[in-house]
């Protein structure tokens, strides 16, 4: 049985991104590549800024610019800013962010 989104890649390569039933746990497997590498990635959080009721991660300012909303680091911070997502449970070994919009 897969244990893993890449477990998953790995035995069937064509498998498309969305949810999966693993480890007793529904997750959702982005199997595109993100990052420069190949699929297999497990989803550890998700933010839909266009989603007026969604609301910026702790030590994140947000930005609204012609009706677009988006998080960052607060202007005049430092140059990188960081979060904690709770991995439920799931290790990992790379993490990769990826902004749509």
């Amino acid at each position: 049985l897969p244990i893993s989104c890449q477990d998953i890649k790995n035995m069937q390569p064509s498998s498309p991104t969305g949810y999966y039933h693993v480890n007793s746990r529904i997750i959702y497997c982005n199997m595109d590549e993100l990052c420069g590498i190949e699929g297999g990635w497990t989803r550890l959080a998700y933010l839909d800024m266009s989603d007026s009721t969604m609301s910026c991660p702790s030590g994140f300012r947000l930005y609204e610019t012609g009706g677009v909303r988006a998080c960052g680091r607060p202007f005049g911070g430092p140059s990188c800013a960081s979060i904690i997502f709770p991995s439920n449970g799931i290790s990992y070994s790379k993490v990769c962010g990826r902004v749509v919009g």
